[in-house]
């Protein structure tokens, strides 16, 4: 059988992916792109199901979202993703969403396999050795890298508390739990006037049920800092930190 190294799949925009303003919110993106290279990764015979029948399990390492601007409700969008080569354990993934007017977002990403009994690392599997790389550039420059936890006061903070249905296949929080997390910290009135135009996300732990999650925001370190913030997202009890990210925000009326 043979198989695209470019995979193609088109989302419609339904109510549960709006935000109040009618547009698609960044969590709906995340979303897509989370399914898209499941379905991608399926049809290249490294789906997440092939990878627990031998005790193995994808890990979303690092995530890089660009978004020029949110589509519309009811209308449908393009996602191409493809798989950009492997550096070390690291399997990287590009994305590219679109709808007819054009470019809307672009995504680059790192993920890695782990053994699932001892919770580590482990080889990708060989058959991504044996993938024909689509000769097609990168929408997005590699910013993989190791990020510091704030030592300033947060601005925000807001606690969580893992619920059932956060839960994935692996029985961990979804990844895009996380993005939500993060931005979930900000005020209300804040997410109603900016939209989210860039994102890097870096994992560092897994979570799972039941677990309280304490997310907090910090001043940013961009040249804007009053529309940048960088995020720690750690275990309310141990301290452990979860995951780091960074997100840079546009005014609403300009998206």
């Amino acid at each position: 059988m043979s198989t695209r190294s470019v995979w193609t799949e088109s989302f419609p925009i339904r109510a549960y992916d709006i935000t109040p303003r009618g547009t698609a919110s960044p969590l709906a993106i995340c979303d897509f792109l989370q399914e898209a290279a499941g379905n991608h990764a399926d049809h290249l015979g490294v789906s997440m199901e092939d990878l627990l029948s031998d005790n193995r399990a994808w890990v979303l390492a690092f995530l890089h979202l660009e978004v020029d601007r949110y589509p519309s409700w009811h209308r449908e969008v393009t996602l191409e993703t493809w798989p950009s080569g492997l550096d070390g354990i690291y399997a990287t993934r590009e994305f590219v969403l679109s709808d007819d007017d054009g470019s809307c977002a672009r995504a680059t990403s790192a993920w890695f396999v782990i053994d699932t009994e001892r919770r580590r690392p482990v080889r990708p599997p060989s058959i991504l050795h044996d993938i024909d790389l689509p000769d097609r550039p990168r929408p997005l420059s590699k910013q993989q890298s190791k990020s510091s936890v704030p030592e300033s006061a947060p601005l925000h903070e807001r606690d969580f508390r893992v619920r059932y249905h956060d839960l994935d296949l692996n029985r961990h929080v979804n990844n895009v739990r996380y993005v939500e997390w993060a931005v979930e910290t900000l005020d209300a009135g804040w997410l109603d006037a900016h939209v989210l135009s860039h994102l890097t996300l870096e994992f560092r732990a897994e979570t799972t049920a039941d677990d309280p999650v304490r997310a907090e925001a910090y001043a940013g370190v961009d040249a804007d800092p009053e529309t940048t913030f960088r995020h720690h997202l750690r275990h309310a009890d141990s301290n452990r930190t979860l995951a780091l990210a960074s997100t840079r925000w546009r005014l609403a009326d300009n998206d």
